[in-house]
């Protein structure tokens, strides 16, 4: 008879706790090592995307430029201005666009909601455009003179011919990009700000003023006439086309105006890389 060896109860039992103790360390271990590479990857990732973030796109979210004075002049600068610049300028004519293309959707439309009524009223408010409220006498021409763009280029070019590309004093203490002076008895500049000058909370909010100034104002009234011209005749609103039609904001007249042009097709390739 063959004899068969018995199992013994107590060296199963071992080899099973032997196996859970090894299974369970080795799902510890794995389960460390993947934590430890995804927080590594999460950090370089945190840190590749901060690096880039100061002079990116996403620095519209700042309020104020970042100081571009440790940029050597010239090109690394200029690229640093527009990077951080640019966003606002686009921004702000897409608004515009937006606002317009609006009123040329109404203009002739019987039926108005209250809502409509109240956005008309308050574009009518921000352009300084008297209207009674009636929408059958809506002053559509005084309107549509006012509610258009400033080409993107032109703003940039003209921001960084007031400011130094971003390195004056006025732009670095009061957000002034645009050299904006303050009306009479409303400047409200506090301890390190620039005296007679508009402060703004914000770069954007400069670049909102130095727009508003150019379509409101009664001293740009012939810079906005020759934009419409351009629209009637299905014409492009270009920097080029209205650099020299800018009347009244230097005391340098004409010369100003040349100087901006100057300063335009020096940097329009470059200006051009960033819109």
């Amino acid at each position: 008879m063959i004899s068969i060896p018995k199992r013994r109860p107590g060296a199963a039992i071992l080899m099973f706790f032997t196996l859970m103790f090894s299974g369970g360390v080795l799902a510890k271990t794995h389960a460390e090592t993947t934590s430890h590479k995804a927080h590594v990857v999460k950090t370089s990732v945190k840190k590749q995307a901060s690096s880039k973030q100061e002079y990116s796109r996403n620095s519209v979210k700042s309020s104020s430029l970042p100081d571009l004075r440790k940029y050597p002049s010239g090109t690394p600068r200029k690229k640093a201005f527009l990077r951080t610049v640019m966003p606002y300028i686009t921004s702000q004519n897409a608004a515009i666009t937006a606002e317009r293309n609006w009123l040329l959707s109404k203009q002739y439309t019987s039926q108005w909601s209250p809502a409509e009524r109240a956005r008309m009223k308050d574009i009518a408010t921000r352009y300084k455009v008297s209207w009674s409220g009636n929408t059958r006498r809506i002053p559509w021409n005084a309107l549509l003179d006012r509610v258009d763009i400033i080409p993107d280029s032109m703003v940039a070019t003209m921001a960084a011919a007031e400011s130094g590309w971003g390195t004056s004093k006025l732009t670095r203490s009061n957000n002034n990009l645009f050299g904006m002076k303050c009306a009479k008895g409303a400047c409200t500049n506090g301890p390190g700000k620039v005296k007679g000058y508009s402060r703004y909370d914000s770069v954007q909010e400069s670049v909102a003023a130095y727009v508003a100034n150019l379509n409101t104002h009664a001293a740009y009234a012939s810079f906005r006439k020759s934009r419409a011209q351009l629209r009637k005749a299905d014409q492009e609103v270009t920097a080029t086309a209205m650099i020299h039609k800018l009347k009244g904001y230097s005391t340098r007249g004409q010369s100003y105006n040349n100087y901006l042009f100057a300063m335009y097709q020096d940097n329009q390739q470059l200006i051009a890389a960033h819109m």
